[in-house]
């Protein structure tokens, strides 16, 4: 099947009207993001690592055109939500369950994308089944016993030792050597930046990876999502790597067989190897159904986000 021609990434209006918090009972602000259709059937977005709720934006325009309700939301100590120092990965479950009922969603599916992985395996183990009816995991990172074999030298740094053991002035530094982590420009200088660095790597991309990563609008999001990620500081997200890194506390085995789970991995993938996707594929057993694709960690939510919306929808 030939993917879907890309849809340009744009936000349906300005941030701070698409965006709110919810109260968490133990006195926690939880922020979330709400694009697509108001009116359509709800999918949790869990976002990418130093990213945030408005990674929900991706999905905007296809989510409209497919009757689908987005809602992106922040992990603690990111965006708009509280910081939880203390937190486990299967704490955070607990928080998307609450904000369900407060949204008073009959049912839902959930998304988990790159670092958000292990995230959406969390929420896939613990939400009500009589709520979660599907859910997908595109381009995640899987149980850190997966490893990282064949992914580029700074991912296999940072996965699974790194984050687990990086100090926070070693975090710092390393998310600032990156024009997505210099917070402390500005976005058009951020994005000055991020383009020179694709016209310096082009001859290593494919003419339709090139196109793709020349696309302003699609790093303008980008740079608005993980300026969010970054906006209480380095801290949140170093814990948010950190988890990833740990034992999940329960096996993909162990989530219920009835639920099935989308796993979408690019074949040429060298940030999250498609080794995690065979992997999982492999411990989820009937539950997976997984899609390996010609595509890179960036190509691949350009080229199939909406096949990823609609499959997800075909399965609630």
């Amino acid at each position: 099947m030939a993917p879907t021609p890309p849809t340009k990434p744009k936000s349906p209006a300005p941030e701070d009207e698409v965006s709110s918090t919810f109260t968490l009972p133990d006195g926690r602000k939880l922020g979330y993001a709400q694009y697509g259709s108001p009116t359509g059937k709800p999918i949790i977005i869990l976002h990418g690592l130093a990213a945030s709720r408005l990674d929900g934006a991706y999905f905007h325009e296809d989510a409209k055109s497919l009757n689908a309700r987005i809602i992106g939301l922040d992990r603690p100590g990111m965006g708009l939500s509280s910081p939880q120092p203390t937190r486990k990965l299967l704490d955070y479950p607990k928080d998307v369950q609450l904000l369900t009922e407060h949204l008073k969603l009959d049912d839902y599916a959930v998304i988990g994308i790159s670092g958000g992985g292990p995230s959406v395996l969390a929420c896939a183990k613990e939400l009500p089944p009589t709520k979660l009816k599907a859910a997908a995991v595109v381009v995640g990172l899987g149980p850190p016993d997966i490893g990282m074999s064949g992914a580029q030298f700074v991912n296999r740094l940072g996965f699974p030792y790194g984050f687990r053991f990086c100090p926070e002035f070693l975090n710092r530094w390393f998310w600032r050597l990156d024009a997505y982590g210099r917070v402390d420009l500005s976005d058009e200088k951020r994005l000055e930046m991020v383009l020179e660095s694709v016209e310096k790597s082009k001859s290593k991309m494919s003419k339709e990876e090139l196109a793709i990563m020349r696309d302003k609008n699609m790093h303008r999001l980008g740079l608005s999502t993980t300026r969010e990620g970054f906006r209480q500081g380095y801290s949140g997200v170093l814990l948010d790597g950190k988890l990833c890194c740990l034992p999940f506390g329960f096996r993909a085995q162990d989530i219920r067989p009835d639920l099935p789970i989308h796993l979408w991995y690019g074949k040429q993938d060298i940030n999250v190897p498609p080794n995690h996707g065979v992997q999982l594929a492999d411990r989820l057993g009937s539950r997976a159904v997984l899609k390996l694709e010609d595509e890179t960690h960036i190509t691949l939510m350009a080229n199939r986000k909406r096949e990823i919306l609609e499959n997800l929808l075909k399965a609630m």
